[in-house]
């Protein structure tokens, strides 16, 4: 079959790969999106359970890229956040309004984002949705890579981009490795009910186990993600919904009332993990391709936007000054862009996991005095909520 000329192609159609076809809609180029399969979201009482806390950065950024006006009143503002030592007496408070903020950002059902995306693309004349498609080989070749799909298709494209995910087929088809930290532990989700209203806060209450979140939905719902040891979770999937509940409530204590009500439940593993590179000549990883992060925080969708943005302004500037965007010059520029902030969020993580899972002498009086100081500092709690917010990063709001 002959070749079909495109100017970028992505792989892997979840809400990443589709940040960055909908980054892309004004710069005029042909974006080919492939996806294996729409996946249908896992209902807890009625609502999807895979959910994704967007920080204020991030939300500009939809905002930018024309998705956010279709997600709308489905979005659950993020006023506030406490945190909580379950083990001890520290915790600390995040109030929007000491950072002059309306909302630390919002709290959205990972298919209601992918549905405003999906209408963005449906709307451009410029990106193509190919779904069911899968990629039977990749050819990489000095000014094109050959894109070959399993009915026969073949596209010619300056650049691939990889958004499929953390087991990525393309990185794999790449020889890319990957540096990875199973915590041996999964994380339990689900929509739970409350008595008393949530007021638009974050709950995050640290366990000798892991964390457990408890997240603000609309309708006075909240979303759990519950960390745990695999052999804790697996006894935790196993309990019928009435020991689930007390179980909960043990765990998260009296600050929503009693929780009345919890929805199907799901797990998965957890782990860190970071590709040995991020960007090859004409290929570019982006989201969970290129970096996992514990969901302590919930912040890898962001990081995976923020991927998508970076990229394509860079993608953008370089057709402007007609660049070959798909050259180490242009994508390295991208790698050296992302990498100060995924290690920065990754190594977070990592150090927050350990600090309170530790049970070594004297790192519980620790925490509790670096939460205390925390707590009472207003520049230090101004410029961390800055950060943790995505606000103070140098990246694009919107593609120009």
């Amino acid at each position: 079959m002959k070749a079909r000329q495109v100017d970028v192609v992505i792989v892997g159609g979840g809400m990443v790969g589709l940040a960055l076809a909908c980054a892309l809609k004004e710069t005029g180029l042909a974006v080919v999106v492939l996806e294996r399969a729409e996946a249908a979201p896992r209902l807890s009482l009625g609502r999807d359970c895979r959910v994704s806390a967007i920080v204020a950065g991030t939300v500009q950024m939809l905002r930018g890229i024309g998705v956010w006006e279709y997600i709308g009143r489905h979005a659950q503002p993020i006023a506030g956040m406490r945190i909580f030592d379950g083990q001890r007496f520290g915790s600390i408070r995040f109030e929007a309004e000491e950072a002059a903020m309306e909302e630390l950002g919002f709290l959205v059902e990972n298919s209601v984002l992918s549905a405003a995306m999906m209408q963005v693309v449906h709307d451009s004349e410029h990106i193509e949705w190919c779904c069911p498609a899968s990629v039977d080989s990749v050819v990489w070749k000095a000014s094109h890579v050959e894109v070959v799909l399993d009915d026969g298709r073949v596209l010619h494209t300056p650049l691939v981009v990889g958004a499929d995910g953390g087991n990525s087929w393309l990185r794999s088809q790449a020889g890319i490795q990957v540096w990875s930290h199973r915590f041996m532990q999964r994380g339990i989700v689900a929509t739970v009910k409350p008595q008393f209203g949530h007021r638009g806060v974050a709950y995050q209450r640290f366990l000798s186990t892991g964390p457990l979140a408890m997240l603000p939905m609309t309708d006075g719902l909240c979303s759990i993600v519950w960390s745990a040891d695999d052999a804790e979770a697996d006894r935790l999937m196993a309990l019928d919904d009435a020991t689930f509940l007390a179980e909960l409530q043990l765990a998260f204590g009296p600050q929503l009332g009693l929780i009345q009500e919890v929805g199907e439940r799901a797990a998965f593993p957890l782990r860190s993990q970071l590709a040995k590179h991020m960007v090859r000549p004409r290929l570019a990883l982006i989201g969970d391709a290129a970096h996992q992060v514990h969901p302590l925080a919930g912040l890898g969708v962001n990081l995976g936007i923020r991927d998508a943005m970076s990229l394509a302004q860079e993608i953008s500037d370089a057709k402007r000054f007609r660049e070959d965007y798909g050259s180490m010059d242009v994508l390295s520029r991208m790698r050296n862009n992302r990498m100060p902030d995924v290690l920065a969020v990754m190594g977070g993580m990592e150090g927050f996991h350990h600090l309170f899972t530790s049970d070594l002498p004297g790192v519980a009086a620790l925490r509790d005095a670096g939460m205390r100081i925390v707590g009472n500092a207003g520049a230090l709690k101004h410029l961390l909520m800055r950060r943790a917010t995505g606000l103070s990063l140098n990246l694009p709001k919107q593609i120009s």
